[in-house]
């Protein structure tokens, strides 16, 4: 019977997510043609348009995605606070986490990329190059943290965790890990939705999860665009080849405070990494998992929790998306592109 339950409740939350996201492209679509009919080409910025794929996506999509599982039964989830220390290791954690899956990510990207002529793919990097500072900021950092910790972990978790814990975790990682629909963020969203999973689960308290995830996308930001903007990399790495010793000092006076601070903030990722290793060799026996009377039994955990037609989809629509990119198709983005103009 439990079986059977789970199965429902798993179901309902892949086709939930995934109709829903190809919901959020149709808005888009129609958006574009509408933007079409009313304006002029190039009456609308890039910066313009990104803000209302934005507010359809937070507005309209992913409160739908709430109340399309909404209904779902609902169990409870002791309370415990984390406390500061108890907070700041999680945080280490994170960073060691995401640093060692990402490297994985990394090289699976780039022997894929080797082997597809296509070298690494990371279409993040384009939507962060056109994105404003407030957009990275307000969106990104505070907005995306809040929402995805709400759909990947809360409201998935207090719906399935009494039929296995392991199995509640490990579906929240896959699931975020596929929803960002490239391998080189696959890997590392995996990691932490793991890992927030497992701090959800033992604490109850969904803001310490999404706390952490404004940290980590925090200072994503701070680097990808407060500190790399304006300051050319290449031409610093141009002047050390070449020798050119006055040159490569004039650069460094001219961006030494981009350059400090990115130096800080690789000095604290650094540091955060190896504090967090320690810390996970420190802890790792406090990473245990309770048992539930409802559990699904092994064997079958499996067939439950992905084997149901509603997470077939999402696992074909999404594990697709990140062929079709890692090959350097888009058909979701080729269309809208053309609507676009």
């Amino acid at each position: 019977m439990n079986e059977v339950a789970a199965k429902k409740v798993y179901s309902r939350f892949g086709f939930s997510y995934t109709a829903l996201y190809l919901v959020y492209v149709a808005f888009i679509a129609l958006f574009l043609l509408i933007s079409n009919v009313a304006f002029s080409e190039g009456a609308l910025s890039g910066q313009t348009q990104m803000i209302i794929y934005f507010l359809i996506r937070f507005v309209i999509i992913y409160p739908l995605m709430f109340l399309a599982i909404s209904k779902l039964p609902k169990f409870e989830i002791k309370k415990n606070k984390l406390g500061v220390g108890g907070f700041i290791a999680c945080v280490f954690i994170t960073y060691f986490v995401m640093v060692a899956a990402n490297v994985v990510g990394m090289v699976l990207n780039s022997l894929i990329g080797g082997a597809t002529g296509n070298g690494a793919v990371n279409p993040l990097m384009d939507v962060v190059e056109n994105m404003s500072p407030v957009m990275m900021v307000l969106f990104a950092a505070i907005i995306a943290p809040i929402w995805e910790e709400l759909l990947f972990r809360k409201f998935l978790i207090d719906r399935v965790i009494n039929y296995g814990e392991v199995t509640a975790m490990l579906m929240s990682g896959v699931m975020f890990g596929l929803y960002h629909g490239n391998l080189a963020q696959c890997s590392y969203a995996f990691a932490i939705g793991c890992f927030f999973a497992f701090i959800y689960m033992r604490t109850g308290k969904i803001g310490y999860s999404i706390a952490i995830h404004m940290i980590v996308n925090g200072f994503s930001t701070y680097l990808s665009k407060f500190m790399l903007s304006g300051v050319n990399i290449s031409e610093m790495q141009g002047y050390l080849l070449n020798g050119d010793t006055e040159g490569y000092m004039n650069f460094i006076q001219e961006n030494l405070a981009a350059l400090a601070g990115m130096a800080t903030v690789g000095l604290f990722v650094i540091v955060a990494v190896f504090a967090g290793l320690i810390l996970t060799a420190l802890l790792h026996k406090k990473f245990v998992f309770e048992y539930h009377e409802e559990e699904i039994e092994k064997g079958k955990r499996f067939k439950t929790a992905v084997l149901n037609p509603g997470m077939i989809v999402y696992f074909i629509y999404w594990i697709g998306t990140i062929i079709l990119t890692q090959l350097g198709i888009s058909f979701v983005n080729t269309f809208l592109a053309k609507l676009g103009g």
